[in-house]
């Protein structure tokens, strides 16, 4: 069988990549507007893994016809391990010390998912969950990398074993098994990326089978270039320089809005195969000289600790200064990533790989301490866990038993345009607390809210629909109509209307498209919106009125064909006699306001409020169509969001917001008999007699 070269031999362009790559992911991380396609890095390590195990593999399988798997795993696990566990604890302890409790849940579930080589399929998990993707990084969110690494090493060993069965038991050259076998599986996830990357953008980037296909491509090379490893020659030098080229044009080039990987991810594949191909060229203007300065040798050395510990700091630091990171601080955590990177490797990673006490290099034992590990891991941050759980719980039973005792002036009261209030003993009060706030969303009526790829409408009605003489209200739009659910849900129990709703995340009632980067999103809303119309018009006699919202940022067009948009499904419910009221967008918040909130000293009413004209400054289609269709009235409550200058996170002592963009349901309910007030007052609903 051909092989790499020996894994002793010091390859300088394998360094040189190493170092490119972890440069290229640390620089976009401190400073993504310099580097916007630095992630690329990533990519980088995957080629390299690829073609550096699938050459050890290929070695076992020459020189002894088998591959020993718990060997195989337990070096693996001996090389990586003790380092990722390292940062994964400090991380961890990090997070126990100086993140607030708002940050906890999310944070220790992604520390127990990298602690179980799982964090990818957690993150595509999250990229789908629309009340997940407005979250904030957490300390160990990187580790994602590692886990689809960590994957690979699993399965791909088992591929080539396989082949190698293949082919003793056919009579087939083990090298023609073994790239047929390798060759179809990388072909199979190349295929499956371009697909994955066009239909679920947000899910494409972490999958394993979506990035498969580069470690392939890495193990493809492997097979091809059997133990040659110097190239001579200017063909070789230009095509050294050129896969190093290339890498830096798409770390200047690239950006978030570059599908990806899909085809985009060729590119620094390819110039990553080349620069392997290539080798050390010789000549006056080849690379080696520069792949084998000190300096390169050194970072490529240290590269894996390097990316384990250049992004904690960069989460959490933040919250320690009280203030986000400039200059000086990102030069600092630069300094520090390569300062703790190398002594991780001189004192944990090397006297751990090259250990010979404990009998480490024995498979069990290696087994069972990595068992122990990930235990230890997996148990501390389950306590921190449960610890912000039953936080959350407690403060969510102050919360609700609060909004059913409302003392004076509390939530929108304090916002009351016929009496103005104030009380003092909710100066200081904050309900719910930010970590409870993150779960205080209408989830108690899972019913009626359709998921982002569901095209089936709902079956969700409250009060008694065979009572004519109260009016039948139809709520329809996406997440930010779902939070008035709550207030008409409690209208419908007080008798004063009868209520149906028709709600999916991301999906509001217009004719266009939703502008989203998930095509599958995108279509089913189109179905479901296709569904829902001629849902309205059956059930036009019953309605008496429609209430529709949405997230305004979602729509596309211009605001003139925002408009039309909204028109054309409205007119035809409107021309059957139903009256519809557009309820003006809520604000849209810079910046997440748990953050602000949770590191305050003290809670003041004027604490993290943000300025008007930057939360209000999108264009409102729904507040344009509500005044400019024939039929259509719009309900305008931005004076109980905002005042003149500000729009304050804290009103009457609630927290208003539950992230950037979506309202609280305990800061809503308050807002139910203003809401009703309001569609009584211009006419939307009648009078109770």
């Amino acid at each position: 069988m051909p092989a790499s070269p020996p894994r002793d031999r010091f390859r300088a362009e394998i360094a040189a990549l190493r170092a490119c790559a972890v440069l290229l992911v640390v620089l976009y991380h401190l400073w993504p507007g310099r580097l916007p396609g630095g992630y690329i890095g990533v990519d980088v390590f995957f080629v390299i893994s690829g073609f550096l195990i699938t050459g050890h593999l290929l070695r076992e399988t020459a020189d002894t016809g088998r591959i020993d798997l718990a060997r195989f795993w337990a070096r693996r696990a001996r090389r990586l391990l003790p380092a990722a566990y390292l940062v994964l604890a400090s991380s961890a302890l990090a997070v126990w010390l100086w993140l607030p409790l708002v940050s906890w849940r999310q944070n220790f579930t992604e520390v127990i998912a990298s602690a179980l080589y799982v964090q990818n399929w957690a993150l595509a998990a999250d990229s789908v969950d629309y009340l997940a993707a407005e979250a904030e990084p957490t300390a160990v969110q990187h580790y994602w990398t590692l886990s689809i690494e960590e994957q690979f090493y699993l399965v791909w060993p088992l591929l080539v074993l396989l082949a190698t069965v293949l082919a003793v038991r056919l009579g087939r050259s083990r090298r023609l098994t073994v790239a047929v076998v390798l060759g179809a599986t990388t072909i199979a996830s190349l295929a499956y990326s371009l697909w994955i990357t066009q239909a679920n953008p947000p899910a494409a980037y972490f999958v394993t089978p979506a990035r498969a296909w580069q470690f392939g491509a890495g193990a493809l090379l492997a097979l091809a270039m059997g133990s040659a490893t110097v190239r001579r020659g200017g063909a070789a030098s230009a095509l050294s320089w050129a896969g190093f080229g290339a890498l830096a044009w798409c770390g200047l080039t690239y950006d978030a809005s570059t599908p990806f990987p899909g085809t985009a991810a060729i590119v620094p594949v390819v110039a990553t195969l080349a620069v392997i191909w290539a080798g050390e060229p010789t000549g006056p203007l080849s690379p080696t000289a520069l792949m084998r300065w000190r300096v390169t040798h050194t970072l490529g050395e240290i590269s894996y600790s390097m990316y384990l510990w250049h992004w904690p700091p960069i989460v959490i630091l933040p919250y320690v200064l009280g203030h986000e990171l400039g200059l000086g601080e990102r030069i600092g955590i630069l300094a520090f990533t390569i300062a703790a990177s190398w002594a991780t490797k001189r004192w944990v990673e090397d006297p751990v790989r090259f250990t010979g006490r404990l009998g480490l290099r024995r498979p069990a034992r290696t087994g069972v301490a990595t068992l122990a590990g990930a235990a230890l891991l997996v148990s501390g941050c389950l306590v921190g866990h449960q610890s912000a759980v039953a936080a959350e719980q407690r403060a969510s039973e102050v919360a609700a038993q609060l909004v059913e005792d409302a003392p004076d002036c509390f939530g929108a009261a304090s916002r009351d345009p016929e009496k103005h209030c104030v009380n003092p003993e909710l100066a200081d009060q904050l309900v719910p607390s930010p970590e409870a706030v993150v779960d205080d969303y209408a989830r108690q009526y899972p019913g009626c809210f359709a998921g982002v790829h569901d095209t089936k409408l709902n079956d969700c009605t409250f009060g008694d629909l065979s009572d004519d003489s109260l009016p039948h209200v139809t709520l329809l739009g996406d997440s930010h109509a779902r939070s008035f659910l709550p207030a008409l849900v409690r209208m419908a129990d007080q008798r004063l209307i009868t209520l149906s709703a028709q709600l999916k995340s991301s999906c509001s009632w217009t004719r266009d498209e939703i502008d989203h980067e998930d095509p599958l999103r995108v279509s089913s809303c189109q179905e479901f919106k296709q569904n829902l119309q001629a849902w309205l018009v059956d059930r036009a006699p019953e309605t008496d009125l429609i209430l529709t919202t949405g997230y305004a940022r979602l729509l596309t067009g211009s605001g003139e064909e925002q408009v039309d948009s909204m028109a054309a499904v409205w007119r035809p419910i409107i021309d059957a006699g139903v009256r519809i009221v557009a309820i003006r967008d809520n604000p849209r918040l810079p910046s997440p306001p748990q953050k602000c909130l949770s590191q305050l000293e003290q809670i003041t009413p004027d604490a993290c409020a943000f300025d008007r004209d930057e939360a209000l400054g999108h264009v409102d289609a729904f507040a344009a169509a509500g005044t400019q269709v024939d039929g259509a009235q719009v309900l305008d409550l931005t004076p109980f969001y905002c005042d003149d200058a500000t729009c304050p996170a804290i009103i009457g002592g609630v927290n208003v917001y539950r992230d950037i963009t979506h309202l609280s349901v305990t800061y809503v309910r308050t807002m139910t008999p203003y809401v009703y007030r309001r569609l009584v007052g211009m006419g939307a609903l009648p009078r109770p007699t």
